[in-house]
C-alpha cells in the first residue's frame, strides 16, 4: 500500500497512535510512514519517554537543599571553630609576650640597691667578682633569665635579663646576680646592652653621680647654663639656696664665680671645696673656681681654688693620704683634669674627695 501520509499528519496522529486510539487502517498507515521516516520515528520515541513525577522531582530537590544546608551549617561551625582557635592563639601569644617573653631589661626602669666589687676573688684568671641587686621602679614588674654576655674584642661584658609583668610564673620585682666573675681581659661591665648603664670599669664600681658628672663635662667655661648642671648634680641649691654665676672669659686665667645669696655655714665649706675641685676637673679651660657668699655682718666672703695650687700640692697630698689609708696604689694624676678622662678615674676622684671631706659624694645619684 502506498504510504501517502505526510510528516505533519503523522505527527498530529502520534499522540492518538501512542494511546492506541486510531483505527486499524490508520495505524497501518502510520507505521508504514514511520518505517521510512527517521524524524517521525524520533518524535515517537520522545513521546514514549516516561513523564517525570513532579513529586519525585520535588523530593529530590528537597534532598539536595537539605544536603546543601547541612554542608553550610558544617562549614559555619568549622569557620567559627577556626575563628575561636585563632582568637585563642592571639590571646596566648599576647599573654606569653606580657608574662614570659617580655622585653629586655631597661636600666632606666630599675633602681640599683647593691653594686659591689671584691677584687682578687673568684676562680684563677679573674680580677674579682661583681655583685648586683636591683628593684623595679614601677610596681607589677618582674625579672627573669639573668645572664652575663662576656668576651667581646674590647673587653666589654653585659648583664641582661627579661622584664615581664609580675605573675605566678615570675613574681619577683627585684633581682640581680651575685659573685659574677670578672675575667682578666674585662675592662667594662654594663647593665643591658651597649646603650645601657655602665656598672664597672677598670676595677671601679661606677656610681650614677660619676656618670652624670661625665655627661656634664665642658670644654669651655663660657656657658653658665651648662655650668649650673654641676651645681645641680652636687645639690648645691638644696644646701645654699639661690645663687648666680659670673664668668671670667675675657683673658686668662679663665674662671667662674658662684655667688650664693645666703651665708655658707662652716660645716658646708668642705662641700664648696669639693665643688671647686670638681669644676676645675670637668671644665676644660677653667683655671679658677670661686664661691662667694655674704657673712653675718654683710661683708662678702670668698672660697676660691686655682688649678695651679690644686695640681701642685692639694690633690697629690689628698691622693697619697687615700692610698695610705685604704691600701690602694692608685696613680696620682699630673692634673685634676686627668680624672675626667674616664668614669673610672672620675669615680676615684669622688672617693678621694669623700675621704678628705666626709661629704657623702658617692651616695649622690645612686
Amino acid at each position: 500500500m502506498k504510504n501517502d501520509l505526510t510528516c505533519g499528519l503523522v505527527r498530529d496522529l502520534l499522540p492518538s497512535y501512542v494511546e492506541g486510539l486510531v483505527c486499524g487502517e490508520t495505524q497501518e498507515a502510520v507505521e508504514r510512514h514511520l518505517a521510512d521516516c527517521p524524524g517521525c520515528t524520533a518524535a515517537l520515541d520522545a513521546m514514549r519517554e516516561p513523564v517525570p513525577d513532579p513529586e519525585a522531582e520535588t523530593a529530590e530537590q528537597n534532598r539536595e537543599v537539605d544536603y546543601l544546608k547541612k554542608v553550610k551549617r558544617h562549614n559555619r561551625w568549622r569557620i567559627a571553630a577556626a575563628a575561636v582557635l585563632a582568637g585563642c592563639a592571639v590571646i596566648a601569644a599576647f599573654l606569653f609576650q606580657l608574662f614570659e617573653r617580655g622585653v629586655p631589661l631597661n636600666h632606666e626602669t630599675v633602681a640599683i640597691t647593691e653594686l659591689s666589687f671584691l677584687p682578687e676573688e673568684g676562680p684563677e684568671g679573674c680580677q674579682g667578682t661583681l655583685s648586683l641587686s636591683l628593684s623595679s621602679i614601677s610596681s607589677g614588674k618582674a625579672f627573669h633569665s639573668w645572664r652575663v654576655a662576656t668576651g667581646d674584642s674590647l673587653g666589654v661584658s653585659y648583664i641582661t635579663a627579661r622584664e615581664v609583668l609580675a605573675s605566678p610564673l615570675h613574681s619577683n620585682g627585684s633581682g640581680g646576680m651575685k659573685n659574677i666573675p670578672i675575667s682578666s681581659n674585662t675592662r667594662e661591665v654594663w647593665l643591658g646592652g651597649p646603650s645601657g648603664r655602665l656598672l664597672w670599669q677598670d676595677g671601679m664600681v661606677i656610681s650614677r653621680l660619676a656618670l652624670n658628672l661625665m655627661d656634664a663635662n665642658l670644654p669651655h667655661c663660657g656657658d653658665p647654663t651648662a655650668a649650673a648642671r654641676i651645681t645641680d648634680l652636687l645639690r648645691l641649691p638644696v644646701y645654699f639656696g639661690s645663687y648666680t654665676f659670673s664668668l671670667q672669659t675675657a683673658q686668662p686665667p679663665y674662671g667662674w664665680t658662684l655667688e650664693s645669696a645666703n651665708p655658707i655655714r662652716p660645716e658646708q665649706r668642705s662641700l664648696v671645696d669639693a665643688y671647686n675641685i670638681l669644676a676645675l676637673a670637668l671644665v676644660g679651660n677653667l683655671e679658677v673656681s670661686r664661691c662667694t657668699h655674704p657673712s653675718q655682718d654683710g661683708t662678702v666672703l670668698e672660697n676660691s681654688m686655682t688649678l695651679e695650687e690644686l695640681d701642685g700640692t692639694l690633690l697629690p697630698s689628698m691622693a697619697k693620704a687615700y692610698n695610705a689609708a685604704n691600701g690602694t696604689d692608685w696613680e696620682i694624676k699630673a692634673s685634676v683634669k686627668d680624672y675626667a678622662r674616664s668614669p673610672a678615674d672620675l669615680q676615684r676622684l669622688l672617693l678621694i674627695l669623700d675621704f678628705s671631706y666626709s661629704i657623702g659624694l658617692t651616695e649622690l645619684g645612686g
